[in-house]
């Protein structure tokens, strides 16, 4: 049986994506407009808070919002790399990077579509990867054995929760 640990309640993750949206606009202030590439659902909930804190600190900068369904059949949804500018920042959010290959064919594909600046959102990073994939913007830092994981339970919007199972 495993047991579950609550790392991050819903108020302590409102102030990580408070913090994280400062970091992206300390970053890309300078820039008229942002693509963030959402990974599946839990990844798609992080970038609507993303941009939701980041109406309120870059009012005048244009969010767009793309979601790739990578562990189904790699579909993209909503705004397709080929609608935006390649001299746009791509940034590609998810809940957590375990092993780096869901983010790694996501960077590969947005890369062979020619964008100049990707960078990479995460609610949590485990320290063990298999894919050398950089966290750029990072809520929280894990160190876990192999077999433990990290789970961003958005199921209530008003009650989110972050555990190591």
């Amino acid at each position: 049986m495993s047991t579950r640990t609550q790392l991050k309640n819903h108020q302590e993750i409102r102030v990580i994506f408070q913090r994280m949206a400062l970091e992206i606009a300390e970053s890309f202030a300078d820039h008229g407009d942002l693509y963030f590439v959402a990974i599946n659902e839990r990844g798609m909930s992080i970038a609507l808070e993303l941009n939701h804190e980041l109406d309120r600190i870059l009012p005048d900068c244009n969010i767009s919002l793309g979601n790739v369904h990578a562990s189904e059949d790699y579909k993209w949804e909503g705004i397709l790399p080929n609608m935006v500018a390649m001299s746009t920042p791509v940034i590609i959010v998810d809940d957590v990077i375990h092993s780096g290959g869901t983010a790694m064919q996501v960077l590969v594909d947005l890369y062979e579509h020619g964008f100049e600046i990707i960078r990479t959102a995460f609610l949590a990073q485990r320290e063990h990867r298999d894919y050398p994939i950089q966290a750029n913007f990072v809520g929280v830092s894990i160190a876990t054995t192999l077999q433990e994981h990290v789970f961003f339970n958005n199921e209530d919007p008003g009650d989110l929760k972050l555990y190591l199972i």
